[in-house]
């Protein structure tokens, strides 16, 4: 990684992060399917860590709320 990218990496949230990862998931799981769809396991693997990352995403922006909320 260069020094421009460990820079603007070190700037992202961790949700910003984690939704990088997210997506990074989802493209090596579409291209599994679509080249490898024989590999079922494989795919099934990268679908569960996908929605890993998003459940956790999603646990993270909820959190967030929740404290802006708060008094």
């Amino acid at each position: 990684m260069t020094e421009s990218g460990q820079q603007q990496q070190q700037q992202l949230s961790p949700a910003q992060r984690l939704a990088r990862a997210s997506t990074a998931i989802r493209e090596v799981q579409n291209w599994m399917e679509l080249n490898y769809p024989q590999h079922g396991q494989d795919i099934q693997m990268l679908r569960e860590a996908g929605d890993l990352v998003t459940g956790e995403i999603h646990r993270m922006q909820q959190q967030q709320q929740r404290g802006a909320q708060a008094p």
